[in-house]
């Protein structure tokens, strides 16, 4: 396991995707845990509203990501769309934090933070890439590296802007704070993009309708649809969290930062122990241990009367968020695993359909159920996906062959 992360580092490509990633998760862990809570309380959206905008912003981020990954796959221009990308997120950042409304909020959230967004399933592609170039490496303590580098900044980041919180500052920095990691992701991509790679990747021959029949087959949608629910259940935590701390728990906003941020501290350890897990044990027998866990942290938050009974959770939140948010990342992949950009965005596109899960499933039922119900609600339509998938992969709990068959289905 240590060979294979030292292996990892080693490696020019990933050790990038490594480091983008991170300032990503702190880029996205300075908004995430206070979105809702900016959105609502503070700019006056309705529940509904709000729904709305997470819903688009949703739609617009997997087409783009669909796109991006035909296009980079066709084109091998992997460097050109990142950096292009990553300019999105520059500039959602600084929308909302020097001129803050509702126009900006929907601007950022509906248009420029999900393109900016796509850079998230780029850096998957990259780790496939550097895996398929270095026969030293192993694909899932790869892709499990890459995602606990971004849980852990996600965990870092939170309980510092906490207590910035906690000592005045306004909420909506944080959106500039975002703006200013992804200027310094920028740099990092135009200086230290290895120069043997510009042009050293393979295009895919496929053309953009080709591409996506390939990623339309209904072995694919079928899973795509219950990984979408499972991931779905993460963000519907994610729109509840601040919601139920501040609402339930009688909690207060950097309490949302400290809960979040130890979640993600969790995650990541989890992240690395489920890759070598991964030897042993198919990747559905896991995700339904792993959305049993997170399920039932979910319901028994959402049950508590205040934040001081609640902290013992973060962990089964986190362990549950670590298997579940790595394995998916792996799963979804290889069900096109000839193709880098276009596997990669299988991710963004169960993203998409688990966070448009929360977002019915948050507008259907907080008005009559209440956060604590809508919570409820989730974990167990997320409990019932876990196991339809562990059924239909054949109910196997040790790993076989047949686990890396789903492509060539």
């Amino acid at each position: 396991m240590l060979l294979s992360i030292t292996n990892s580092w080693n490696d020019r490509l990933l050790r990038l995707a490594f480091l983008c990633i991170t300032l990503m998760g702190i880029a996205v862990a300075s908004i995430n845990p206070f979105q809702s809570v900016i959105g609502i309380e503070l700019l006056g959206f309705t529940r509904g509203g709000y729904a709305a905008i997470v819903t688009i912003g949703a739609l617009v981020s997997v087409s783009a990501s669909v796109f991006v990954g035909i296009y980079t796959d066709q084109t091998g221009r992997y460097r050109d769309i990142l950096l292009r990308c990553n300019v999105f997120g520059v500039l959602a950042g600084a929308s909302v934090f020097f001129l803050p409304s509702k126009a900006t909020f929907i601007l950022a959230h509906v248009v420029l933070f999900p393109i900016g967004a796509t850079t998230f399933t780029q850096y998957f592609a990259m780790a496939s890439l550097a895996v398929g170039k270095n026969d030293s490496l192993d694909k899932d303590v790869c892709l499990s590296l890459v995602r606990a580098a971004f849980a852990g900044a996600f965990g870092l980041t939170p309980p510092l802007l906490a207590i910035a919180v906690a000592s005045g500052m306004e909420l909506l920095s944080v959106y500039g704070f975002a703006a200013a990691v992804n200027v310094v992701v920028l740099i990092l991509v135009m200086r230290m993009w290895p120069e043997d790679q510009n042009a050293a990747f393979e295009k895919s021959g496929l053309g953009f309708i080709e591409s996506l029949k390939e990623l339309s087959r209904f072995s694919v949608l079928a899973r795509l649809l219950l990984i979408a629910i499972i991931v779905g259940v993460n963000a519907l935590s994610n729109i509840l969290l601040g919601l139920l701390i501040l609402n339930n728990l009688n909690g207060a906003e950097s309490d949302v930062g400290w809960f979040a941020g130890g979640i993600a501290m969790v995650e990541a350890p989890v992240m690395l122990l489920v890759a070598w897990a991964l030897k042993f044990v198919s990747r559905s027998g896991i995700l339904f241990i792993g959305g049993l866990i997170y399920c039932g942290f979910l319901a028994i938050f959402a049950a508590q009367s205040s934040i001081e009974s609640a902290w013992i959770l973060i962990l089964p939140a986190g362990i549950g968020a670590g298997i579940l948010l790595s394995v998916t990342v792996g799963y979804v992949q290889d069900l096109v695993s000839s193709r880098p950009g276009a596997g990669s965005s299988l991710v963004s596109v169960s993203h998409f359909g688990g966070t448009i899960f929360a977002s019915v499933v948050f507008a259907a039922c907080a008005g009559f159920t209440g956060y604590q119900g809508t919570a409820w609600v989730g974990c167990i339509l997320g409990v019932c996906a876990c196991f339809v998938l562990f059924l239909i992969d054949g109910a196997r709990f040790r790993k076989t062959v047949a686990d890396h068959t789903l492509s060539s289905e």
